[in-house]
């Protein structure tokens, strides 16, 4: 226990510069921070920044802050309540990703956002789409599924696009679908929320948090497929496109 206090304080601390001490001129600091940025963070920004499962980092907008401090934290610490985990390595390490960051960031500066509102589509015509088809799981009043008031700021629309024809392509492990049987043979859906050895609470698709002990169940399954279904063939072309307008204007 004194040695995970010693630990957790340790990473707490671990911050003693409120700039980052590295320019984009310093070449070797910056094939490190590219190097480690490889290793750490690719599989969910994309080498170019673009996006994927985490947000679009080729873009001068953070959700979390744009400081130096607050890139530098927001990779330290993670974001609660996301995939983006904390990342316990050497601060020297930390400020050399953030130096690569920001090259993307300049890379990206004069070419547009990677979601961009005039890339086609209606955006009033896809606010209606919206309303109607998704507003009820995607907004801030809702559990289900992630709110998308500000999504055109951190994805980009090709992301956007494939999450709406393909949900099932890529499921962040915070919607991971799970549905179960009781030894009364009442079967419930929903999202996992957490589980041990001997307990399961999940939120079902009513929102309300739902909790078992496990030897309560028959059964429990985890459906590789999303709670969200694919509109693929629900919406036409033109109304992917309308839909993508709207989520892409989002406020910034």
């Amino acid at each position: 226990m004194r040695l995970l206090l010693a630990l957790l304080a340790l990473g707490a601390s671990a911050q003693t510069r409120e700039t980052n001490p590295y320019a984009l001129t310093d070449r070797d600091a910056l094939a490190k921070g590219r190097q480690l940025y490889s290793f750490y963070c690719v599989f969910c920004h994309g080498m170019d920044g673009a996006s994927g499962r985490g947000s679009q980092l080729a873009s001068s907008y953070r959700k979390h802050g744009s400081s130096d401090r607050e890139m530098y934290r927001t990779i330290a610490d993670g974001v609660p309540g996301t995939e983006m985990s904390g990342h316990w390595i050497e601060e020297d390490e930390i400020w050399k990703i953030v130096l690569f960051v920001r090259q993307i960031e300049q890379n990206a500066s004069g070419r547009g956002q990677g979601c961009r509102a005039d890339a086609g589509g209606d955006p009033v015509r896809g606010a209606a789409l919206f309303q109607h088809a998704c507003g009820s799981c995607h907004s801030a009043a809702s559990r289900l599924g992630p709110d998308l008031a500000a999504i055109g700021a951190t994805r980009s629309r090709e992301h956007l696009r494939e999450s709406i024809v393909e949900p099932d392509k890529v499921i962040s492990r915070v919607f991971r679908a799970v549905r179960v049987r009781t030894n009364q043979g009442e079967a419930v859906h929903g999202l996992l929320l957490n589980q041990d050895q001997y307990t399961l609470h999940l939120l079902d698709v009513r929102e309300q948090i739902r909790s078992f002990q496990r030897s309560a169940l028959a059964e429990v399954v985890f459906p590789k497929e999303s709670l969200m279904p694919s509109f693929a063939k629900s919406f036409s072309a033109g109304e992917i496109d309308d839909v993508l307008a709207h989520l892409c204007g989002g406020k910034r």
